[in-house]
């Protein structure tokens, strides 16, 4: 029972997080999607009507936005292994201290139930087992357990009081979780450069039929 309303206070607390997460992203969002939307629709109807001054601004926003995602993907490529050095190093400390506290008994460190479920929910969530190494990195010449999410059967709430667990080997994830969010990392960037691309490509259309129109205007 104890477990149990820690876990209901837990999620409480991460539900409020989330949704203050969600709501400062989403809110930016919604908010340039209706500028771009407006500068859009003064581009269409520039074009429609010959006005240049409205294909000037419609020009010159999508222009911004052009050179504003070049610089963004410069960044992403610039800044991606910091990026993976950071969370190398912050999920390093929780996991040592995870495997001093419940692996080597080391009784001078101790994790709060957050912290403890991060490390289970962590491994679960990227299919992943210990720090480096997969499973070895938790194991020892006196014990073979590992944390509940290191297995794919867990159910995401039920955490022994050892905070370890014997786990059959076909059921056990076998990657470190540090080559995980690499090859992750990898996947997930090569994805968005794609889409990234397609975008700018799109925008460079736009500009270049802003540029036609205008022209064909001054013709006119």
């Amino acid at each position: 029972k104890q477990w149990y309303q820690r876990r209901v206070a837990i999620t409480a607390g991460e539900l409020e997080d989330y949704s203050t997460n969600v709501n400062s992203v989403l809110i930016p969002m919604m908010v340039i999607g209706g500028v771009l939307f407006l500068v859009g629709v003064a581009g269409c109807f520039g074009a429609v009507t010959g006005k240049s001054g409205l294909l000037n601004i419609y020009f010159i926003v999508v222009l911004v936005v052009l050179v504003l995602e070049i610089i963004v993907v410069i960044l992403a490529i610039v800044k991606k292994q910091a990026f993976i050095d950071a969370t190398e190093e912050a999920a390093g400390t929780l996991f040592k201290t995870y495997k001093d506290q419940f692996v080597d008994d080391n009784q001078s460190v101790e994790l709060t139930d957050t912290e403890i479920l991060a490390v289970n929910s962590a491994q679960f969530i990227f299919q992943c087992c210990g720090l480096t190494e997969g499973p070895s990195y938790w194991k020892t010449e006196s014990q073979t357990d590992v944390p509940p999410g290191c297995c794919s059967d867990w159910n995401g709430e039920k955490i022994p009081d050892s905070k370890l667990e014997s786990c059959v080997e076909t059921k056990m994830y076998q990657t470190g979780c540090t080559e995980k969010v690499k090859d992750l990392a990898d996947q997930f960037g090569v994805t968005t450069l794609i889409i990234v691309a397609s975008v700018m490509a799109f925008e460079i259309l736009c500009l270049i039929a802003a540029c036609c129109s205008k022209k064909n205007d001054h013709i006119a």
